[in-house]
């Protein structure tokens, strides 16, 4: 048997940093991140750009994502949050540069290679309307020929984690309310033990009351897997709660990266303050 306030509102605590350090003390990333960042970069990009006919989407972008490491690329609509995360799954190629995942280089002899290393939520949570919520879980996990028993216990183990109900498991999809399905996408994504976790919008859909249940379930699930996150948002305090570093997005480029407290009390040019103080309710 197979195992048993948003928008503009006032802004959460960072995710590892103390109430001292986002109030103005010294900011300093989590030991085991730092550890990481010493230690190994889960994902690079070098000189990555994309243009689509003759309008470029993504200006050139370097960047380093350690292991362990929750990045959020926080910006409006069309600023090319989407497309990057597009870019590191392979659904769409880079017009130059390099995207080097978990030291794979990604192109196209290694995209198999490379996919098996990530889990990809995207918008709307992107499950298949003809199976069940068990067959769309376990879906890669029989492709890839695991046993019965392994299915069983990775299941069990992801249904606690995710907080999905077990009574759920036999519905499809339009069955489910949109917590679930965003739960169920959760789970299908992090099956397989992936290196990374893309995430599109994961929450974007959901009314504010389930939306804040799942930011918490979603900052633990990362603490308990320890997986490296690259998260797309245009909420700020999404950005707040789940990210070790923040990298603002604005018409194809990052405008500033850092720490959510820096971004917040030292916005580095017009358009990011604009953008902070659109969602912040100041008392």
């Amino acid at each position: 048997m197979l195992g048993v306030a948003l928008g503009r509102a006032r802004l959460p605590p960072s995710r590892g940093v103390s109430k001292k350090a986002r109030l103005g003390g010294s900011l300093a990333l989590p030991v085991a991140l730092l550890q990481a960042h010493e230690t190994q970069t889960m994902l690079e990009f070098r000189g990555v750009s994309k243009a689509f006919g003759g309008t470029t989407v993504v200006h050139p972008l370097d960047l380093s994502i350690a292991a362990g490491e929750v990045a959020v690329l926080l910006g409006p609509s069309g600023c090319g949050k989407t497309t990057i995360l597009r870019m590191v799954a392979g659904l769409v190629s880079p017009t130059s540069g390099q995207i080097t995942v978990d030291s794979l280089p990604l192109n196209r002899q290694s995209l198999a290679a490379v996919r098996r290393k990530l889990g990809y939520v995207i918008q709307e949570g992107g499950l298949f309307p003809h199976l069940t919520a068990v067959d769309n879980v376990t879906l890669m996990s029989r492709h890839e020929g695991w046993p019965r028993n392994r299915i069983s216990a990775r299941l069990d183990e992801l249904l606690e984690m995710t907080q999905f109900p077990q009574t759920g498991l036999d519905r499809f999809p339009n069955e489910l309310s949109g917590g679930q399905r965003q739960r169920l996408s959760l789970m299908r994504a992090l099956f397989l033990s992936p290196r990374i976790l893309l995430l599109d919008e994961p929450l974007g859909a959901l009314d504010p009351l389930i939306r804040a249940g799942l930011q918490r379930d979603l900052v633990d699930v990362f603490a308990r897997t320890g997986t490296t996150v690259l998260l797309v948002t245009h909420d700020l305090v999404e950005a707040g709660r789940f990210a070790d570093r923040v990298f603002v997005m604005h018409a194809g480029r990052i405008v500033q990266q850092g720490p959510f407290a820096e971004i917040l009390d030292k916005p580095g040019n017009d358009f990011v303050r604009e953008f902070v103080n659109s969602q912040v309710v100041t008392p």
